[in-house]
């Protein structure tokens, strides 16, 4: 890979206007990958070069988060006959626009996995000891990469592995470590999730000392540390994000007592002043029109690409062409009743559109770049934000895996709490009960963000929620494109 041409985007920062830096998109000209990795910049250049690739349409900026996957897990009404969008919610993947589209995101996957490996090859030369001269940068370096490619490895299991609960684990995966793309290796079901759990463990030591474990991660760090790598931690695979990529695994492989000691680590942990390091996120993020709820990601992509990214015409505007289609009866279903008129998510993430018809139809708002106002700044810090981890999310994973009834119900009068819903004891015994509201609520939750096909896979859901498919276990499972089995 030393003599590949390397494209790579960096995020540099800015000033805002109120002096504080943040991260910008600006393009750098194609260079040698042997000159790339000779500077501190450049290895840093590399790795925000990957989070950039995380945001192609194939990946984390439309499919995996606001679009496809979605529609494997049944959200939409699609209405385009024979379009990728009806194929994906039948579940049909012989339909040759899914076929296209599935080999396009798995190409994905492995290129920005393979620009990983190539910086922790390059992170081990001398002339990376020459380039990064702190041992604390190299660290942090080697262990965001380490992380990232546990993530997407996570995420290629969840998508093309088997369903976890089955005890017929057939499907093998090439977990990629190294640069050469003919040396992939293929590993079973318990293999692959070592690989994962491996680099995991590599990373979390080598985060040992992230330096937003002492400062927000919604900030920068103080003054006296220059390096902008260190500011806005959010934007990066930080110190708790691997702790809540630690939680979902644990939690998608049966392994509760871990999910449940990774989640109340991140629930519980505090700042210098003994408060909450994370709070739920409620009125003041919807009353910023802060969709995507900013004030409790853990760790998220910076997608400038939303703001032209077809989010209007997908979500409000050409529902009647398009087939992303949310009608009103779909949207009353999702919650149920369940305390619409004050829960925050009902009447704050959702507006009303006519439709060609003259009625209504309501239109989903979470990547929505242009309601209420806010300057360049403002949306690079909290609207152009696509969340991969939220403490929602990890408060339902400690509900699902506690062991104290006790408990789950004091955590989920929290979690109700934050969308202006009083609950007190609503559950009644452990287990299915917990794990069946915990799932009705990802629902509403995750919805565009790409959580409830994995969460209907974990639990082998039969039906979804909003059709009643039946879905088998052969349904759960993406084949691998034809073209990576030979």
């Amino acid at each position: 890979m030393k003599n590949i041409i390397m494209i790579f985007s960096v995020l540099s920062c800015m000033a805002f206007a109120s002096g504080c830096d943040f991260l910008d998109v600006n393009p750098r000209t194609e260079v040698p990958a042997d000159k790339i990795f000779t500077t501190e910049d450049g290895f840093e250049d590399a790795l925000n070069g990957c989070y950039m690739k995380m945001n192609n349409n194939s990946l984390y900026g439309r499919f995996l988060t606001l679009s496809g996957i979605d529609f494997l897990a049944g959200y939409y009404e699609p209405s385009s006959v024979g379009s990728m969008e009806v194929g994906l919610f039948e579940l049909n993947y012989e339909n040759d626009y899914v076929k296209t589209q599935i080999k396009s995101t798995y190409k994905d996957f492995y290129n920005v996995i393979l620009q990983i490996n190539d910086i922790l090859e390059n992170l081990e030369t001398e002339q990376a000891l020459s380039a990064i001269r702190r041992q604390e940068k190299r660290n942090l370096l080697k262990g965001e990469a380490l992380a990232l490619r546990a993530f997407l490895h996570f995420d290629i299991l969840r998508l093309f592995g088997p369903v976890p609960k089955s005890a017929d684990k057939k499907v093998r995966l090439p977990y990629s470590e190294v640069t050469g793309v003919e040396a992939r290796p293929l590993y079973g079901y318990e293999e692959f999730v070592g690989k994962i759990k491996k680099d995991i463990e590599e990373a979390e030591l080598l985060l040992a000392d992230d330096p937003c474990i002492t400062h927000n991660l919604n900030t920068h760090v103080h003054e006296d540390v220059k390096d902008n790598f260190y500011h806005y931690r959010k934007f990066r695979f930080n110190y708790y994000a691997l702790k809540a990529l630690k939680a979902r695994l644990y939690l998608y492989i049966g392994d509760t007592a871990g999910a449940y000691t990774e989640a109340m680590g991140i629930i519980q942990a505090k700042n210098a002043d003994g408060s909450r390091y994370f709070k739920l996120a409620g009125d003041n993020d919807f009353n910023m029109s802060y969709f995507a709820l900013p004030s409790e990601t853990i760790m998220g992509l910076t997608n400038s690409g939303l703001e032209n990214n077809e989010c209007e015409r997908l979500f409000k505007n050409d529902q009647s062409a398009f087939p992303m289609l949310f009608t009103e009866l779909r949207r009353e279903k999702m919650f149920n009743q369940y305390n619409a008129g004050s829960n925050n998510r009902y009447n704050r993430w959702w507006g009303e559109v006519t439709n060609p018809t003259g009625g209504t139809n309501p239109y989903y708002k979470k990547y929505m770049q242009n309601e209420g106002s806010s300057s360049d700044s403002d949306k690079l810090a909290n609207k152009w934000l696509v969340p991969l981890f939220r403490l929602s999310e990890i408060y339902l994973i400690a509900i699902e895996s506690t062991t104290d009834l006790a408990e789950a119900n004091r955590l989920y009068s929290e979690y109700m709490l934050a969308r202006n819903v009083q609950v007190d004891n609503y559950f009644t015994s452990l287990g299915k009960e917990i794990q069946d509201a915990c799932i009705f609520d990802a629902r509403i939750e995750f919805m565009a963000e790409g959580q409830l096909f994995y969460a209907y896979k974990r639990t082998r859901t039969r039906t979804r929620y909003f059709d009643s498919k039946l879905v088998k276990d052969e349904l759960f499972v993406v084949p691998v494109p034809e073209s990576e089995l030979k």
